[in-house]
């Protein structure tokens, strides 16, 4: 093969490393190649760490409020970091609980419930909560407010005249009477779409003889009206108004948002509407409540006429103070 000449920059570098190889071995140096470490060591003292149990509230009672709601008081936990406290009741001793609010700030030490039911014993606890960390249950208190309990209707009719096509709840109405796996229909509800419930296009039903006993000389505070209901398919925002009469059906509450449910699902949903200390927009004594004169009246609205109205149980609850 033919000798090669290195090139002019080959040559270069090959004089520069022997001229610095030279004074490197005349000074006797030596040299070694490898990487860097480094090394030290330090003393770490003992770590101490503390833990903090969170408290719950103590003290816990419960009392009514002007015969319509339920007054929790308590003393306030002791650790003043708290964010606050929740608040869980259950209809049963010893739970299970459902919370059902909260009192903000670890010093508060009341919180009212005017979601209870008339005529049902509430059971209490709370806990102390920061941030994602909660206590123990606090003791347990409980309270009733003075009611009828949820009472169920044993009668019913259609209205028959200006309500649509003035059946009603046409098949089966009598299972709205308890809450149970049956219940009543209005199949293609009225005759045109309408949102109003006092429209005439719609069908209307009243349930009635409640077995109310009221004592002579309480003060009605508010009425609860329970609906468990649904429609076939939630569309065309199909509602349930809801009416009370006082005088066997001759005067009527007036239908309001307010006594109106949302929209109806194409599943099973309880509806409440009303409150303990809500009375409908009338001032009612004892006697409005026998079954000769108070009735319940449900107009089923929708935009639209092809709507399969269900009714699970409709149920009625007053809360009053006794004489």
């Amino acid at each position: 093969m033919p000798n090669r000449r290195p090139s002019s920059r080959r040559t270069v570098l090959l004089s520069i490393l022997t001229v610095v190889l030279a004074l490197a071995v005349g000074a006797g140096a030596f040299f070694a190649v490898r990487a860097a470490t480094f090394t030290d060591q330090a003393s770490v003292p003992a770590n101490t760490f503390t833990t903090d149990t969170l408290d719950p509230p103590t003290g816990l009672t419960a009392t009514i409020f002007w015969y319509t709601y339920i007054e929790l008081d308590w003393i306030a936990t002791v650790d003043t970091y708290a964010t606050g406290y929740k608040v869980l009741r259950s209809t049963t001793p010893g739970g299970p609980y459902t919370e059902i609010g909260t009192a903000d700030g670890p010093y508060t030490f009341q919180y009212y419930d005017q979601t209870a039911d008339p005529g049902v014993r509430d059971y209490y606890v709370l806990q102390t909560y920061f941030q994602n960390w909660t206590s123990v249950y606090s003791m347990e208190a409980n309270a009733m407010v003075p009611g009828t309990g949820w009472r169920s209707p044993a009668a019913e009719a259609a209205v028959t005249s200006s309500s649509g096509d003035n059946n009603g709840f046409q098949t089966t109405p009598a299972n709205a009477f308890a809450d149970d796996a049956s219940y009543a229909e209005d199949p293609s509800s009225g005759t045109s779409g309408s949102s109003s419930c006092t429209s005439t296009a719609r069908d209307r039903h009243q349930f009635y003889t409640y077995g109310f006993d009221i004592p002579s000389g309480s003060t009605i505070n508010g009425i609860k009206v329970r609906l468990d209901a649904w429609v076939d398919l939630g569309i065309d925002n199909p509602k349930m108004c809801v009416q009370l009469s006082w005088d066997g059906g001759t005067n009527w509450t007036t239908a309001t948002p307010a006594r109106t449910t949302a929209n109806l699902t194409n599943s099973q949903q309880t509806y409440s509407l009303g409150s303990v200390g809500d009375s409908w927009g009338h001032t009612w004594s004892p006697t409005e409540f026998d079954d000769a004169n108070f009735r319940l009246r449900i107009t089923n609205i929708a935009d639209s006429a092809v709507r399969n109205f269900r009714l699970d149980w409709v149920a009625v609850n007053v809360a009053y103070t006794p004489p």
